[in-house]
């Protein structure tokens, strides 16, 4: 059936009679059919929004007394199969007679309920009149007359004209003008201009509102006129001036006919509305009829349809089927109460004949074949029956009623669906355009097939009442033919609709996405997609005015919800999902609810299937299979529906034995789906798997997994297990991922039931443990329910209650034994609530520990745990620290909370998570993996301790520390720092309360371009102890006594500058115990936390170097001993400290002044020089004092409480606490006052090192830790100090090399006193005769760079420097010279001073002159070899005053100008330099 092909066309056109009394109607019908259908109109209601319509489809209908020589033209009814023109139709009277005229019709008499009958919304009188003199004579008579019998409702104003608004009508005057016969002329009579003016001026009126209602209309054709052929077309440039006014005069009239039209359409449905409002206010009043108010009603719908408004006549018949629900629903409450009710008939007859047929036949009867012929499928056709006849008499069911509504329902969809073609498609998109109406008939046909089975059900039992002594057999005879005839119903009309509703595109794509076909010998072809998509609809029918609509594709509202089925009383249809939203394709709806037309059917097959014994449903408590034998006669009265309340006494209890009958099924499911139980079969899987693809498409992919639930099951059933273990393979993880616990155990215990019927016995085994879990699920999930809750399938599955969880769990423990490999389990499927205590427990006189753990086993049965193990993980940012903890004893396990220790002999203190635990029971492993999501902050790491499973509770969080007396392993940076040599980590490995017979050290580095070199490690005041070196990493050691320690030094090497370097020691020893593991981490700053500066001063016979000592990490430094030591060919003397020791601050650098001399060498030598002298330095830093400071205080303090066995965690908190709160200014004030303010750590946090000691004690230790810090509120930092707290750093020093040093000095000549001595004054002007003496020594060239000339001199030039602004230097200003070594030069010089001041004498610089082609033995030396030189310039510093060359000055000032008079009178210079 193509639903789009069934809409009626009847009511989907506007009439327009027309009156022609000349037969000028076949001049004008093909230019006027060629215009049709009219469009662009636009109605503007006042109680409604603008409607504008597209398209305005008309039915030309001529009246009964138009003129005989018009000829009837067949199949021209607008947009109708077999039109000939898609905008037009005309209907013709069979009784004209040629020549008459036209006469006065009587009045119609109209019925009393308007809109039985469809009446025209246009009059036309169709005029022929070529001049004035007939016009007068009988043409304006003959017009007159015909207005008078044709005056509209809308023209009068008394109360009867204007009820018969429901036909309100307007009127038209078309003049057609005939070409000039007599004069052959193209134009027609200009007395036809004439003509026109008189007819609107005789008609028309004369007010400005008055409506013109005359059009003129040229004849257009060659026509034989009174036996002359004309042609009234001309050609040239008269043809282009005739047509563009042919076409005005056409454009005229079909302008005013839409207006005309739309008035009259207008006044029909403000009357309609008005009848409607008022006969609405009279519903409570007695004697109001539904029926009549549904035939008004539907009248106003029927308008909006004929003018092409789809939209909103759709609207006006949801608003009837609501109505119409709601009356029903009245009528059956009155009914159960006993009060006779009118409204609707009690029964369809056609249901009737079937039931009473159906009876007779089974009872044997004859039964009449002309009475048997009668429809058991929807029905779409509206004029099968005199519906709106039998509506008016009260004479319908409800039936009836129902499905009249619905299908004008889809029919207006129908119509609807050719309204919106989509743009490109070749076809005009008929498959795309069609997809979300289809969609809204499928929705709507789905609600209305499971809500009619209702109406069936109750209108047979109504029909065929049961005899007072009807025996218990036809009592089960009329209930099975009952509930056969509404599911035989269902069936068809789902069938109908999803027949009709199947378009090419997703048949194509359903293709793709089907299950497996049902294969099995002797079963019938599929009844699913294969004939759906071998049919097709037809395409003859026009299109309808294209409109755009929003009531097609919105989600269904709240109360389009399906409360009921079609084929049982008992059973509830499932929430239909909604529609997708807009923005899905059509596609996609049409999908999901053609899968739900799948699950109504299959349902309806299913009851049928199950009064002739074959049953499908999932397994019940004792694990059998629902379905019963073809052979079986009869079926318990717990598996038949219950008889509803309001039927006869003697029906209300219902027989206990029903016969299996097919009676009342419809022939075509009798001989086709329930010919046989594999045939049932075939169809159960055809229907399942075609909703399956359904839901596939639609993206719903819980139903698409219940689909594939129940074709696992049928599989099941007929045994065939390899494809049954295909779909369950689909099932197990879906049901497990959506937590639908109870369906999963039933579809796991199949699947399993299969497997081991496959001899799969890896897979049982995996079953097994997922049906175990959801058993666990299941039983965790009930006690938070507060009512049960049936999960969605599509109505087959039954829920399984029990399953014996020990049985499997033995079975699953047998078959683990023969793998060979364990079976892995996950954990947390099978336990619950796993806590690891935040504190641990130590052993009295061993190292290691133990935690305990507690856990909940959900398991029903009981088993035997060998061995727990689990895995922690460090909890600190950045460390990948493991250790792993297991049970020492087997542990029977029942359901219910258990508890253990779990042991280690692993000590690495830190903060842990728990990360795996592993539970073994036989051969299978339970386990459990946590990923610890990064997040909450806590002490040294930022991992939380919360499964995302909700497995583990809060506060797992553990931390292991060691107890008091047991291994520990410091490590440090060697005190004894080299420069020159390789720096080395100093381990110090301390037994503690234990002996040691053997260890191992296990050094690595954490740092990258950190380089340990193990291989070179070494014991520091090594005794007769040896190390063995042999293993790479590796560093082992022998017997440590209780109470001792040895100390190893590794050196290291670093590829980049780092500030600090990061190591993990682990060290493996042996005691009488067992052998245990301690590890730490480490981080050690590296940078030197001092730096040197040098500056060297050279003499002549000595050189002088000033060594600045600061702290480069600005942190104080106390120097205890710094000395520099000489070699074999110098001597180092430096000046001893002044006191025991120095504070070195940031800002506040230390010097040192050392003398180095060379020494004499007593014989000849050929080695180098020994130039490299050693700087040693003896340190402490500050914060290690403050921190053993501290710590001495605290540990003191210990020693005397209840809580020395807290002391290595308490005192690790209390380092890294004031490790990191100490400040630089803080290290100033500290390094000043020698003593540590305890104020300044504001607050130690002792509650989150507290929190993982034991819980008994904790309160205790915070009291005894707060006293503490009060009375401890400054703690002195002690002069005296340990030598193994020192560091000592030795600085090669290398001696400075220079080829020529020279010494100068500036000589006053005239005097006996050398310069610096000088005394006295020099004028400004004055000259100051004064020598400059050199001498140079090449005792500091110890490489021999400078090479001698003949006779051992070498070759120099100097230069005095002065700025011109202090001295005038005059004689030798520069020269050059030739000198030995030691040979002392003189050059005389001039100096002038040339302002007052103490004057610096002029600077010095002396350089070597190397002569070009000079050789220094076989080597040619550059010309001009430039050669440093150091000079001892021994006049630097000294000063000479200077005063103006002035002896006296005489001023004279005149008093009179206020001491603005004044000038010098006379002024004496001096005659002699002033020497002192």
């Amino acid at each position: 059936m193509d639903i789009l092909s069934n809409s009626s066309s009847s009511s989907s056109r506007v009439k327009v009679e027309f009156t022609d009394p000349s037969g000028t109607y076949p001049l004008v019908a093909s230019e006027l059919e060629s215009r049709l259908p009219l469009r662009n109109l636009h109605w503007n209601s006042s109680s409604r929004p603008l409607r504008s319509i597209d398209s305005l489809y008309v039915e030309l209908v001529p009246d009964e007394y138009s003129a005989p020589q018009f000829q009837k033209r067949a199949a021209s009814s607008a947009g109708l199969p077999g039109a000939h023109d898609p905008g037009v139709a005309v209907r013709e009277s069979s009784d004209l007679r040629r020549g008459s005229e036209p006469s006065i019709s009587k009045k119609e008499r109209r019925h009393q309920i308007p809109g039985l009958r469809q009446t025209p919304y246009l009059k036309l009188f169709l005029l022929r009149c070529d001049d004035s003199e007939t016009y007068k004579a009988s043409s304006r008579k003959l017009v007159r007359e015909w207005i008078k019998a044709h005056t509209p409702p809308s023209q009068t104003s008394t109360t009867i004209n204007n009820q018969e608004n429901h036909d309100a009508f307007e009127w038209m005057i078309v003049h057609i003008v005939l070409p000039d016969v007599q004069n052959n002329s193209v134009w027609p009579n200009r007395g036809s201009l004439s003509v026109l003016d008189k007819i609107r001026a005789d008609f028309n009126g004369s007010t400005k509102s008055t409506i013109d209602r005359v059009a003129q209309i040229p004849v257009m054709k060659s026509l034989q006129v009174q036996g002359t052929t004309v042609n009234p077309i001309p050609s040239g440039i008269a043809r282009d001036q005739f047509l563009r006014e042919s076409n005005r005069a056409w454009e005229d009239l079909l302008s005013k006919a839409k207006a005309l039209i739309l008035t009259s359409f207008d006044l029909r449905v403000r009357q309609y509305e008005e009848d409607i409002k008022a006969k609405s206010a009279q519903r409570s009043l007695p004697g109001w009829n539904f029926c009549t108010f549904f035939v008004l009603k539907e009248g106003l719908s029927r308008g909006f349809e004929s003018v092409g408004l789809v939209e909103d006549a759709l609207m006006g018949y949801d608003e009837l089927s609501a109505e119409l629900y709601t009356a029903i629903e009245e009528e059956r409450q009155k009914s159960s109460t006993g009060v006779e009710t009118s409204l609707f008939r009690g029964y369809t007859q056609e249901l009737r004949i079937q039931a009473e047929q159906a009876i007779a036949e089974a009872r044997g009867n004859i039964v009449d074949s002309v009475n048997a012929q009668v429809s058991t499928t929807l029905q779409l056709d509206t004029e099968r029956k005199p519906y709106r006849e039998l509506i008016l008499a009260n004479n319908i069911s409800a039936f009836d009623f129902e499905s009249y509504v619905f299908a004008r329902q889809i029919a207006l969809l129908s119509r609807i669906a050719r309204l919106a073609p989509t743009a490109g498609s070749p076809t005009g998109g008929r498959d795309q355009e069609d997809m979300i109406v289809l969609a809204e008939i499928a929705r709507r046909s789905l609600k209305f097939i499971t809500s009619a089975g209702r109406s069936i059900r109750e209108d047979l039992r109504a029909s065929i009442l049961p005899k007072e002594d009807a025996d218990e057999a036809y009592l089960g005879l009329r209930y099975n033919v009952v509930e056969n005839i509404v599911a035989s119903w269902t069936y068809s009309s789902c069938q109908q609709i999803l027949s009709g509703t199947a378009p090419p595109s997703l048949m194509l794509q359903l293709e793709s996405t089907l299950q497996v076909p049902f294969v099995h010998p002797g079963s019938p072809p599929s009844e699913g997609v294969k004939q759906h998509t071998s049919q097709g609809r037809s395409t003859a029918l026009p299109r309808p005015p294209i409109r755009t609509t929003s009531l097609l594709g919105r989600p269904p509202s709240n109360n389009d919800s399906l409360s009921h089925d079609g084929f049982t009383e008992d059973d509830t249809y499932p929430q239909q999902s909604p529609l997708q939203n807009e923005a899905q394709t059509g596609l996609y709806i049409l999908a999901a609810q053609r899968a739900e037309l799948y699950i109504v059917a299959r349902r309806a097959l299913t009851s049928l299937g199950r009064r002739q014994g074959w049953e499908i449903a999932w397994p019940d408590s004792t694990g059998n299979i629902a379905v019963q034998e073809e052979n079986m006669d009869e079926i318990s009265l717990d598996d038949s529906p219950r008889i509803q309340q309001n039927e006869a006494d003697t029906e209300t209890h219902a027989p206990t034995i029903r016969s299996s009958t097919k009676y009342g099924i419809h022939s075509s499911i009798s001989s086709g789906a329930l010919a046989s139980r594999l045939n049932f079969f075939a169809a159960y899987d055809d229907h399942t798997a075609t909703a399956c693809g359904h839901y596939k498409i639609s993206d719903d992919r819980r139903s698409a997994e219940a689909m594939t639930a129940d074709l696992a099951l049928v599989r099941y059933i007929l045994e065939d297990y390899t494809t049954a273990v295909t779909y369950f393979q689909q099932l197990a993880s879906f049901y497990a991922e959506n937590d639908w616990s109870e369906l999963e155990i039933s579809i796991l215990d199949l699947y399993a039931a299969c497997l081991k019927k496959l001899a799969r016995r890896d897979d049982y085994i995996s079953i097994v443990l997922k049906m175990l879990a959801s058993i666990v699920q299941r039983s965790r999930h009930l006690p938070r329910l507060k009512m049960p809750v049936e999960p969605y399938n599509s109505g087959s599955i039954r829920s399984q209650t029990a399953v014996d969880a020990c049985k499997y769990l033995k079975d699953l423990l047998h078959a683990s034994k023969s793998q060979d490999e364990p079976v892995i389990a996950a954990m947390k499927k099978y336990f619950s609530d796993i806590r690891l205590d935040s504190s641990i427990v130590h052993f009295d006189s061993k190292d290691g520990f133990k935690v305990p753990l507690s856990f909940q086993y959900l398991l029903p049965a009981s088993l035997e745990i060998l061995k727990i193990e689990a895995r922690i993980i460090s909890a600190t940012e950045g460390q990948t620290r493991e250790i792993w903890l297991s049970s020492e004893e087997t542990m029977k396990a029942e359901k219910g909370l258990l508890t253990t220790f779990l042991v280690s002999n692993i000590m690495v203190p830190d903060w842990y998570l728990l990360d795996q635990i592993t539970v073994r029971v036989d051969n299978v492993l339970f386990t459990h993996q946590i990923l610890p999501a990064e997040g909450s902050k806590f002490f040294g790491g930022s991992r939380t301790s919360t499964s995302s499973d909700g497995l583990f509770t809060l506060g797992a969080r553990t931390f292991i520390w060691p107890r008091q007396g047991s291994v520990e392993v410091r490590a440090s940076l060697y005190p004894h720092i080299h420069l020159e040599e390789s720096r080395s980590v100093m381990c110090e490995i301390s037994s503690g309360a234990n002996t040691i017979s053997s260890g191992k050290l296990l050094v690595r580095a954490a740092s990258a371009g950190l380089r340990l070199h193990t291989a070179n490690a070494e014991l520091v005041d090594a005794d007769s102890r040896v190390l063995d070196r042999s293993q790479g990493g590796i560093v082992g050691f022998e017997l440590i006594p209780a109470h001792s320690s040895i100390k190893i030094r590794i050196p290291y090497r670093l590829d980049n500058e780092m500030k600090e370097i990061s190591l993990r020691t682990e060290i493996s020893y042996t005691t009488v115990d067992g052998t245990f593991m301690y590890g730490d981490s480490h981080t050690l700053p590296v940078l030197l936390p001092l730096g040197v500066n040098v500056h060297d001063v050279f003499k002549q016979h000595a050189l002088f170097s000033k060594f600045s000592i600061s702290t480069s990490t600005a942190i104080p430094l106390r120097l205890l001993k710094c000395q520099v030591e000489g070699t074999e060919d110098f001597e180092a003397s430096s000046p001893k400290l002044q006191t025991t020791d120095i504070c070195v601050f940031s800002r506040q650098p230390a010097s040192m002044v050392c003398k180095i001399s060379p020494k004499e060498r007593t014989e000849q030598r050929t080695d180098p020089l020994q130039t490299k002298l050693s700087m040693r330095i003896q340190y402490l830093c500050l914060d290690e004092e403050i921190l053993v400071a501290i710590l001495a205080r605290f540990t003191n303090s210990l020693r005397n409480s209840d809580f020395e066995d807290f002391a290595r965690p308490l005192q690790q908190w209390l380092s890294t606490v004031v490790r990191t709160k100490l400040s630089h200014e803080n290290l100033e004030l500290m390094g000043l006052l020698r003593e540590v303010e305890m104020s300044m750590f504001q607050d130690f946090n002792w509650e989150q090192i507290v929190v993982a000691l034991p819980l008994e004690r904790r309160d205790k230790l915070l009291s005894w830790l707060s006293k503490w810090s009060h009375d401890n509120s400054v703690v002195e930092i002690p002069q005296n100090f340990d030598e193994d707290q020192t560091r000592t750093i030795t600085i090669p020093v290398e001696v400075p090399q220079t080829p020529v040093v020279h010494t100068a000095s500036l000589r006053v000549v005239g005097h006996t006193h050398e310069i610096p001595h000088l005394g006295g004054s020099i004028a400004v002007g004055h000259c100051i005769p004064a020598e400059l003496l050199l001498q140079h020594t090449r005792r500091w060239d110890g490489k021999g760079e400078v090479p001698e000339q003949e006779h051992g001199e070498l070759e120099f030039y100097y230069e005095l420097d002065a700025s011109p602004e202090t001295w005038l230097i005059g004689g030798r200003r520069k020269a050059q010279f030739s000198a030995k070594e030691d040979q002392v030069v003189t050059f005389p010089v001039l100096l002038i001073p040339q302002r007052a001041g103490h004057l610096m004498f002029p600077s010095i610089e002396v350089k070597r002159v190397e002569k070009p082609g000079a050789t220094s033995g076989d080597t040619m030396l550059a010309p001009d070899a430039a050669v440093t030189c150091e000079v001892d310039y021994q006049s630097q510093g000294c000063s000479v005053l200077v005063v103006p060359n002035l002896r006296s000055t005489t001023v004279g000032v005149e008093p009179e100008a206020g001491g603005r008079g004044a000038w010098l009178v006379d002024a004496q210079s001096r005659q002699e330099v002033v020497s002192g």
